[in-house]
């Protein structure tokens, strides 16, 4: 945890609220000791161009929006201080500023916080088994981005449910690492900036992304390892894309617009049922894939299950 004397300095030049010590009244909701707190951190731009935010919540109930709200970020969340413990780092970098929540358990035998082979390493590839695996089902995080920053987003789910509703962001960069979860993505509007990877890793997990046509990706990476999973291409595209996605075990739909042109090459045990699409070759294409403005080529490798495609 970042010690005192370096949070006051990190937080007195702007707004920062932090209340880790208001415990919510009410008898206990079972024999089980439980100490229920709210914790909140928000920053006012300042001198921020930019935002870098890496955000592992253990379990719970997690919603992400944006908003025209004046604040660069506000995280509000309620815990059971008796499981978990709330860690928060802000630094700034020029004009860009960094921003590391992480909500896991107290439990001496879990890593720093600060260590920076937990979380926060750039150069480190986090990966799902490190993610934390106790889950509060009464636990909830919500966090809110300014819509008009420009903001790389990482974030790590346990457990629980997500709801991640990124109309009208201003996502630079988005990196999704889920455990066993359920999740919702959905780009109700376009997001202002074109993103030039979109990253999703899915564990054990329900996992549903809507209108990703209004997420402007340049290349998306999709990892499901067990689950189903739909992944709905809806949207206004801009420009064409790329898609790389791998499923282990489960049944993944995708949605693509008639448009659209669609280039599937498929690999894998998993059965691909596309109605639509023609096979030539090594390929499975939409017909109009040679005259499409805006194309989609997706290459597929799925192990065992199904796999569906509906253009039109």
């Amino acid at each position: 945890m970042m010690p005192d004397a370096r949070l006051a300095r990190a937080a007195a030049p702007t707004l920062s609220v932090v209340l880790g010590s208001l415990v919510l009244g009410g008898a206990p909701e079972s024999a089980a000791a439980q100490e229920w707190r709210d914790f909140r951190t928000a920053r006012q731009p300042g001198a921020v161009d930019a935002l870098d935010i890496e955000l592992m919540y253990e379990g719970g109930r997690l919603d992400v929006s944006a908003s025209e709200t004046q604040l660069l970020y506000d995280v509000r969340l309620r815990y059971d201080a008796e499981r978990s413990l709330p860690r928060r780092e802000w630094r700034r970098a020029g004009r860009t500023g960094h921003l590391r929540f992480i909500s896991s358990s107290s439990s001496e035998e879990r890593r720093d916080a600060d260590d920076p082979a937990w979380f926060g390493d750039p150069e480190l590839e986090l990966e799902l088994e490190d993610l934390p695996r106790a889950a509060d089902a009464a636990g909830r995080l919500d966090l809110s981005l300014n819509a008009s920053v420009p903001t790389d987003l990482r974030l790590g789910i346990g457990a629980g449910r997500a709801r991640l509703d990124l109309g009208g962001a201003h996502l630079t960069a988005l990196e999704l690492i889920t455990g066993a979860s359920d999740v919702e993505v959905g780009f109700a509007r376009e997001n202002r900036a074109a993103m030039e990877l979109l990253s999703i890793k899915s564990g054990a997990t329900a996992f549903m992304a809507e209108q990703l046509g209004n997420a402007r990706f340049r290349r998306l990476e999709f990892y499901g390892f067990v689950g189903d999973v739909v992944l709905d291409f809806s949207g206004s595209w801009r420009s064409s894309a790329e898609a790389d996605i791998k499923m282990g075990l489960g049944e993944l739909l995708m949605r693509v617009p008639a448009h659209i042109g669609v280039r599937i090459r498929h690999t894998g045990l998993a059965s691909l049922s596309a109605a639509d699409l023609e096979k030539v070759g090594d390929y499975w294409l939409s017909p109009n894939w040679e005259t499409a403005r805006v194309r989609l080529q997706i290459t597929l490798v799925a192990g065992l299950g199904s796999v569906i495609v509906e253009h039109g």
